[in-house]
């Protein structure tokens, strides 16, 4: 019979495991639902200035297809023990692509398919190579982290930290500025912050490096306003 006040071995590890499958659930679930918007779109306005016309760009949300057996047994290699969450996801899909054009290249973010961690975080680590020899300046060791995901054209990457105090968050490594706190302390945190506000994200958080085209003109166009339906929407 259990005692008062006693618990089982394990009782805690246990609440905790139930805690981050029911988190990871949800944060699944919420990009799945993202990506299922009808006809998604931005109201947007032609950089530099927000004075003039508006312009609606109409977008695509693409989740890729299960990653294969190989790219999950990589993951589960390069992240060790912070990989479960990762390796989920990537069990359903293989990364994708939010907020891609449909008349150019330019898209919002991309969560990497798992073959190309490993060229996006040697590109990476170009860019910060510096830090190598100033491991005081990259006390959440960024540097020789996984570059997991990137807002396209950028150079900038997404990157979970395999070692130190902040292994297993995922930081935003813009070449631009160094950003000392964490964009989402796991993959579950990145999956709905990236699905939150994306106004906010494109235009602010990440660099407002996603700019959009008319198809017919050398406009850069840039989100003021998101639909998950655009064909409703009148200028």
């Amino acid at each position: 019979m259990r005692r008062a006040g006693h618990h089982w071995p394990g009782a805690a590890a246990l609440g905790v495991r139930r805690r981050s499958r029911f988190s990871h659930f949800m944060s699944t679930q919420t990009i799945e639902h993202f990506a299922e918007a009808p006809a998604p779109g931005f109201r947007c306005f032609a950089a530099p200035k927000q004075t003039g016309p508006r312009f609606l760009a109409k977008v695509r949300h693409i989740l890729n297809p299960p990653a294969s057996v190989e790219a999950i047994a990589q993951i589960r290699q390069s992240l060790g023990k912070h990989a479960a969450p990762v390796a989920a996801f990537y069990e359903r899909h293989d990364g994708f692509v939010l907020c891609r054009d449909t008349l150019s290249e330019a898209a919002g973010i991309e969560l990497l398919p798992a073959e190309r961690w490993e060229e996006a975080t040697e590109d990476m680590r170009d860019w910060f190579d510096h830090l190598a020899d100033e491991p005081e300046n990259d006390p959440d060791h960024i540097v020789t982290g996984i570059a997991i995901a990137t807002v396209p054209h950028s150079g900038n990457y997404f990157v979970m930290p395999t070692e130190g105090p902040s292994a297993g968050k995922v930081f935003y490594a813009d070449h631009h500025g160094w950003y000392e706190s964490a964009f989402a302390d796991d993959l579950n945190g990145f999956l709905a912050h990236v699905v939150q506000e994306p106004v906010k994200l494109l235009a602010k958080e990440v660099g407002c490096y996603t700019r959009y085209s008319d198809g017919k003109t050398d406009a850069q166009w840039i989100p003021e306003e998101y639909f998950p339906d655009i064909t409703r929407v009148q200028l």
